[in-house]
């Protein structure tokens, strides 16, 4: 496995990952009983943005920064940018991984789990991402710890996938691992990452995911680029099965605000639409 976040921490892709995160970890808390949420690809909890694999790639210049130097006010991302630390118009020293995020959502009665396969990333994540409620990482395969642990105790919570797509295929297994979690619980809010790399390629996770026939699941794109080239990385895709509610109208209107600060040309898109819409009601 040669993948190392550092050179994307705070990316386009994160941040529209992360306000998605943040916005269904928020959504549980109306409620007062406790939740699990798990993280199968956690990184580390916390990246330092001047370290010099963050400095080659340039993508959090690209992305987060500039965010937040723009001085954007769009109340959809207000949650966002304090949970970053953000401060206005102020460069950002530190990008906090997602395990970091969700330690520091957690209440007393919550509990998370963090598992990452590589041991560095693994005990960095421990150090940093602690919080209010129970907090356990695990070195191992993300894949396995959601055969292991779900369904979880709590009845209620989330799980994030974001492997880092480093095989050919490994789409397929993201399919299989979460049809599988999925029918083990059926409740729980699942994000599950995907990277945008053309229109053929978007058309075709969008199908792969339609033909499990699972209902409520939201798909969120965010294209800073055009997608018809292979340039790389055009956009950030999220599916949220079991969205809470108001989860499209709220990611709509972040999404946007994102787009108009980072791609200032206008290329790429922002689509937010229900992918099962006639099996929502059953």
């Amino acid at each position: 496995m040669k993948y190392q976040h550092i050179y994307h921490a705070g990316n386009f892709a994160d941040v529209a990952k992360h306000v998605a995160l943040l916005y269904c970890l928020d959504a549980l808390k109306r409620k007062d009983a406790g939740f699990f949420a798990l993280d199968t690809h956690a990184g580390r909890g916390l990246y330092r943005l001047q370290a010099p694999e963050a400095q080659k790639s340039g993508e959090a210049e690209r992305g987060v920064q500039r965010l937040v130097q723009s001085g954007v006010e769009e109340p959809a991302l207000a949650r966002y940018l304090t949970a970053i630390g953000a401060a206005h118009r102020t460069r950002l020293a530190h990008y906090p991984g997602s395990p970091a995020l969700i330690g520091a959502a957690l209440r007393p009665q919550d509990r998370a789990l963090f598992v990452e396969l590589l041991p560095a990333e693994a005990r960095a994540a421990e150090r940093e991402a602690a919080g209010v409620g129970r907090v356990r990482t695990e070195i191992g395969d993300g894949f396995a710890a959601l055969r292991a642990h779900l369904p979880p105790i709590e009845h209620r919570g989330l799980v994030l996938i974001d492997p880092p797509y480093e095989n050919v295929d490994e789409m397929k297994t993201v399919l299989r691992e979460f049809a599988d979690a999925h029918r083990r619980w059926p409740s729980g809010i699942f994000l599950i990452w995907y990277p945008i790399l053309s229109a053929v390629q978007r058309r075709s996770v969008h199908a792969r995911f339609d033909a499990l026939r699972i209902p409520k699941i939201l798909s969120a794109d965010l294209a800073i680029h055009a997608d018809e080239t292979t340039l790389g990385l055009a956009g950030s895709g999220l599916m949220i099965v079991n969205p809470p509610y108001g989860a499209d109208e709220y990611l709509l209107t972040a999404y946007e605000a994102i787009h108009r600060c980072l791609s200032p040309s206008g290329a790429g898109y922002v689509e937010v639409a229900r992918l099962t819409p006639e099996r929502m009601a059953q």
